[in-house]
């Protein structure tokens, strides 16, 4: 009987002394994630007038993007898009002066990181001040695709030029290793296609004006 009661005293104990579950159990940190942010400057689709000499042919120009929220440090890509060079700068501000050849075409963009995240602002395209070049090719064509839901695509592209003179493109969509001239010489600037789903396609756009010169855009798509 004795054994009994203190048995019975001990399982009182246990669940007296036990914890529970009153709803005030420690929250767990919220993931911390990368906000939308934009480019400032230099301008899309313009010549970047605003820039320090720095030689003969050279400015430095100041690159300036908005803060994305959460981000511990920004990479900065800048493509000279006449030899299709890139120069990538890492920084943990939003803005960076980066010496340039003057007259020449750029495209450039800036990615946000977070530890292991990331997140890529759209590409913008400028030529740099001090050109004395008369006849300007296209910059590069902005291309995004669309899927149906029936199997194709909706692609579009859309052009600039300085000079106001683009006059066509040709389009090419396929797999890679295999890209297949679908439009030439179109003033369309879009075209639906069939697509295998899972398949990843590349589209390239080649904007040419009427003075011979001509820009190449690409991306890729798997829907």
């Amino acid at each position: 009987m004795r054994i009994a009661i203190k048995l019975i005293l001990m399982g009182l104990l246990v669940v007296s002394c036990g914890g529970s579950d009153d709803g005030n159990s420690p929250t767990p940190p919220e993931e911390k994630e990368l906000g939308a942010f934009n480019l400032l400057f230099p301008d899309n689709n313009l010549i970047c007038t605003e820039g320090e000499d720095n030689g003969v042919d050279g400015v430095n120009i100041e690159f300036q993007w908005a803060a994305s929220s959460n981000a511990t440090s920004y990479e900065l890509e800048i493509t000279n898009q006449e030899n299709n060079t890139t120069d990538t700068r890492t920084v943990n501000s939003t803005s960076l002066a980066v010496g340039l050849p003057k007259g020449t075409q750029f495209s450039w963009t800036v990615t946000a990181i977070l530890g292991a995240k990331t997140l890529a602002s759209d590409s913008w395209n400028f030529y740099s001040e001090g050109t004395s070049t008369e006849n300007f090719a296209p910059f590069p064509a902005e291309i995004s695709v669309s899927d149906n839901g029936d199997g194709t695509v909706t692609v579009f592209w859309i052009g600039e030029d300085l000079d106001n003179d683009l006059v066509n493109y040709d389009v090419y969509i396929g797999t890679s290793g295999n890209l297949v001239l679908i439009l030439e010489n179109t003033t369309d600037e879009n075209t639906n296609y069939n697509i295998t789903a899972g398949q990843q396609y590349i589209v390239q756009v080649v904007s040419k004006d009427s003075s011979d010169n001509t820009s190449t855009s690409e991306t890729y798509f798997t829907f």
